[in-house]
């Protein structure tokens, strides 16, 4: 059991960490050619200024859920 608990962790893990480049790489490229980039198909920045927009008008609950985020984040790259 616990050998299959750990290679659900390590799948997903890797999925987040893709994930996560995913999202660098189409915001590069979105400053690098403008918010059309083709192959994204979305504006990746307007959509990321609306969901700290939105987490900004939620005040305390959200920089709590950021930090947790955070906390969660840095366990499962160790």
């Amino acid at each position: 059991m616990k050998a299959w608990i750990g290679t659900i962790r390590y799948y997903l893990r890797q999925f987040i960490e893709l994930g996560l480049l995913l999202i660098g790489v189409s915001v590069f490229a979105e400053i690098l050619f403008g918010p059309d980039v083709a192959f994204f198909g979305s504006q990746v920045t307007k959509n990321l200024v609306a969901l700290l927009n939105t987490l900004g008008d939620s005040g305390i609950a959200a920089l709590i859920v950021i930090l947790a985020l955070m906390i969660v984040y840095r366990k499962i790259l160790k």
